[in-house]
């Protein structure tokens, strides 16, 4: 009863577009994750996974959906603050939202795809290498 009784966390989710096309690059994307990553506490881990450049996807897990929602948001608008001082480009993709099982499975889904089409296929090499000799 007692396990029944107690509040289930829920998982929330955000997914955010950064990147940056000046001199500092990936160095300033990652530090604009970091800045947003450092808000992240035992009680509300946040965690940032890349899907494919420049998309992220935030997630957290709590039994307290407002403060899980207000925390994600909170990140959200430091790494955007922190992006946008360094020269990059943000956008959210899709605002922080509760997800359920087949959100997840959606999720892994799409970084199998993107995975897929990071692989390199036969037509990538270029034929005409021992042309010039």
């Amino acid at each position: 009863i007692r396990q029944k009784l107690t509040s289930q966390s829920v998982k929330i989710r955000a997914d955010i577009e950064c990147a940056c096309y000046g001199y500092e690059g990936i160095d300033a994307v990652k530090t604009a994750l970091k800045a947003g990553l450092a808000l992240s506490t035992e009680e509300l881990p946040i965690k940032i996974n890349l899907i494919a450049p420049p998309l992220y996807v935030m997630t957290t897990s709590t039994p307290e959906k407002q403060s899980g929602l207000d925390k994600l948001d909170e990140a959200i608008k430091c790494i955007e603050s922190s992006i946008k001082e360094l020269g990059g480009v943000f956008k959210v993709q899709m605002a922080p939202k509760v997800v359920t099982a087949t959100d997840d499975v959606e999720l892994a889904k799409q970084m199998e795809k993107a995975e897929e089409e990071n692989l390199e296929v036969s037509g990538d090499e270029d034929e005409n290498e021992n042309e010039g000799i």
